[in-house]
């Protein structure tokens, strides 16, 4: 794979990219004056690479690795530089994508580790397991992936909901754009 200028380990990891994570089904909870930021995800190499990109970020919840019903808990610690990130994300009692969203390569890498995968297809981008393909994290994903030369196909029922990818050329972008995989990716990382 060639090293592109635009891609997840060409860009320091920042707050924003916890973008991804949302996308994918994240949620925030506050607690006075801090944040946090948790997802359930299937897989334990998923879980392991989320915990490591949090530590990258300086917000990694100390306590590790849970397991949940559906997978694997994972989390932030409650910090304080995560409350502009959780308000961005907030309306009212609402959580939706902020009107300004633009995910960059480190958001798209935290949400491919979240919750991407490869089927016999292309590569899909799975969205908030609670969300259908009306709803505004869903739309917003199709069109964070259009933004970054990455149009896909909106999935409802089957396989969804999520947006899958398919041409050849999309797919190398996309394998660009996220870097090497994580360890214990296999199958379910873009090549």
């Amino acid at each position: 794979m060639q090293f592109s200028l635009f891609g997840a380990e060409a860009a320091d990891p920042g707050l924003s990219d916890l973008d991804g994570v949302l996308l994918a089904g994240g949620h925030w909870v506050r607690s006075g004056p801090s944040a946090r930021l948790s997802i359930v995800v299937a897989d334990r190499w998923r879980a392991q690479a989320l915990t490591a990109a949090f530590a990258e970020r300086g917000v990694a919840d100390q306590q590790g690795i849970r397991d949940a019903e559906f997978g694997y808990a994972v989390r932030t610690d409650f910090a304080p530089e995560l409350v502009d990130e959780a308000a961005r994300w907030s309306r009212g009692a609402d959580e939706r994508p902020p009107v300004e969203l633009r995910i960059s390569a480190g958001a798209l890498r935290l949400w491919a580790i979240s919750s991407g995968r490869m089927d016999q297809a292309g590569y899909v981008f799975a969205t908030s397991r609670a969300a259908d393909v009306d709803d505004a994290v869903h739309q917003a994903a199709g069109s964070q992936l259009a933004r970054l030369g990455l149009a896909a196909a909106s999935l409802a029922n089957r396989g969804g909901p999520g947006w899958r990818i398919t041409s050849a050329r999309r797919l190398r972008r996309l394998a660009e754009l996220v870097g090497q995989p994580p360890d214990g990716a296999g199958s379910d990382w873009p090549c």
